[in-house]
């Protein structure tokens, strides 16, 4: 095997037929005597001429990793593999045995990232306060939702994701577990099977394909293993833009509706709105993202509907090349809210305060706000 690696790392000196320990000088005058003899304009006929610019690239790439004095150090010790797995030199180290040192230190980063790759955690956690329970002697806790998700790539076309979530309310709580798989069939066309039980225990699938170069059709169904009702679901996607998509959303079952929605992203702002209309309800929702500086933000949101009336203003900041914070203030029928959050990779930890109940006009559960909010932000609903 070492001596495998070794050959291949000889291959672009061979190529030049020099050897490894030639000057900067012998490999552009080998160079240029190989350029010479395979520059593809010095053939007439198209088979030759095609074989001379395969040879030509090849000499072209062996001058310019060999005239490159860190990619020739990488490419002496790990081959053309260090070279494509993006190893590169930081400070100019002096000594032989310190850049290998610092080449494998490079590695192990690199093997390392990619490992971590295929293990993907998040999770989210929010808690629920309110100040005026506690000026009236009552408890500050109103109730806490937990969700975590762990995907793990088992293979090249598949993906397992193991999840759960938990939400208390005083004396009432609810919770459940999700395991769904996704198998990439081919490039265009893909399938994700979904079981869950606890608060909800359901069976479901989705399959997903590319009809064009702009367009995605995905098709689902999910069945309740509680009451056995049957839940179906289309959803189409069009890029409008480089920064721009649509979507259409239709849900047939116990609760069906239709959702039209769009989306923009730049790198100073993005954008989102929807409008919904379902057989008991309706609604439209809509937000907006200014990014200041590549630290800082703004956001406004709204979302109004038979069973919502809610604005929202506030903004964060990139503490780190990780963590985010953001603080806002939320206005609707539950009342008002100062929510702060914190953001690390997939990690999300969410506490809305209640600072009054003045508009709160109707009460809406808070167990059931909580489960749809960190029900794995999936449609799959029964």
């Amino acid at each position: 095997m070492k001596e495998e690696g070794k050959t291949q790392q000889r291959e672009l000196y061979a190529l030049l037929n020099i050897s490894p320990e030639a000057s900067d000088e012998e490999i552009r005058k080998a160079y240029r005597q190989w350029a010479q003899i395979y520059h593809p304009d010095k053939y007439q006929s198209s088979q030759m001429k095609d074989i001379a610019t395969e040879n030509f690239q090849r000499i072209c790439e062996a001058y310019e990793i060999l005239t490159d004095e860190h990619k020739r150090l990488i490419y002496d010790v790990y081959g053309m593999e260090g070279l494509t797995s993006g190893l590169e030199l930081g400070p100019k180290l002096n000594k032989a045995e310190e850049i290998k040192e610092e080449l494998e230190r490079l590695r192990r980063q690199k093997d390392l990232e990619k490992a971590f790759t295929h293990v993907q955690p998040s999770g989210s956690v929010l808690t629920n306060l309110s100040l005026p329970e506690l000026l009236h002697g009552g408890s500050i806790m109103r109730g806490m939702a937990m969700a975590s998700e762990v995907h793990t790539q088992v293979s090249k076309r598949n993906t397992i994701a193991f999840g759960g979530n938990l939400a208390v309310n005083g004396d009432s709580g609810g919770g459940g577990a999700t395991v769904v798989l996704r198998h990439q069939f081919s490039p265009i066309a893909s399938a994700e099977f979904m079981a869950s039980a606890g608060l909800r225990a359901v069976l479901g699938a989705q399959m997903s394909r590319h009809l064009s170069h702009h367009s995605t059709a995905t098709s689902g169904i999910a069945i309740s293993l509680r009451d056995g009702s049957v839940n179906l679901s289309n959803a189409w996607t069009r890029q409008l833009s480089d920064k721009t998509n649509a979507n259409i959303q239709l849900a047939l079952g116990e609760e069906s509706a239709i959702s039209v929605g769009w989306q923009h992203k730049s790198d100073k702002r993005s954008a989102a709105g929807e409008v919904k209309f379902g057989t008991s309800s309706f609604g439209t929702s809509a937000h907006y993202t200014h990014r200041f500086s590549k630290k800082s933000h703004g956001r406004v949101a709204a979302r109004v509907g038979s069973t919502a009336l809610e604005f929202e203003i506030g903004g964060g900041r990139k503490i780190s090349d990780f963590s985010t914070i953001r603080m806002l203030y939320t206005i609707g029928i539950q009342g008002i809210f100062w929510k702060f959050e914190f953001h690390r990779g997939g990690q999300k930890l969410v506490i809305p305060i209640l600072l009054s109940r003045h508009l709160d006009l109707i009460d809406v559960p808070i167990i059931d706000s909580q489960l749809a909010l960190f029900y794995w932000q999936r449609k799959y609903t029964v």
